[in-house]
């Protein structure tokens, strides 16, 4: 009972309900003068009430319940429990399950990795003999430019003679 006073306990609204209550209306002298005697006549009961709500819950004094009333308030406190511990037991019961589990998405990634090493890796090769069939042609180029000008020079020297 102390809890739920404590947790439920709004100031703002008991503060916002006391200025209501006093909130000046248009009345007649006659009620003026019963409210004010009203308020005087309360005015210690308030000031008692304001003591015991500044009081610590803990040091509070709270009616006993009725036993029935105690009895329905523990088993909706037993059935709330229960039902907490069994979400609970759920949700950790699927988060062992998903650990347990190997990582879809991680072996994907993993194998995306492979093949691109292996990408990588052929694309190496190819740059490599790209560049030996290059260094080939030239080297065909270079001959054979070599062979023109040794034709063209003996055609120049047959010409001569």
């Amino acid at each position: 009972m102390r809890m739920a006073v404590t947790l439920l306990r709004d100031q703002a609204a008991e503060k916002r309900a006391k200025e209501r209550a006093e909130a000046p209306t248009v009345k007649t002298e006659e009620q003026m003068r019963a409210d004010e005697a009203h308020k005087e006549k309360h005015a210690a009961r308030d000031k008692a009430e304001k003591r015991e709500a500044e009081k610590s819950v803990w040091r509070r004094k709270f009616r006993p319940l009725p036993e029935a009333k105690a009895v329905d308030l523990f088993a909706d406190v037993i059935g709330d429990s229960f039902i907490l511990l069994v979400a609970g037991g759920l949700i950790l019961y699927e988060y062992v399950r998903a650990k347990g589990k190997p990582d879809s998405n991680a072996e994907k990634i993993e194998e995306l990795n492979q093949k691109l090493e292996e990408l990588d890796r052929r694309e190496n090769e190819l740059e490599e003999a790209e560049k030996k069939q290059k260094d080939r042609v030239e080297t065909l180029e270079q001959a054979l430019e070599e062979m023109r000008k040794a034709t063209s020079g003996k055609k120049k020297s047959l010409s001569f003679s």
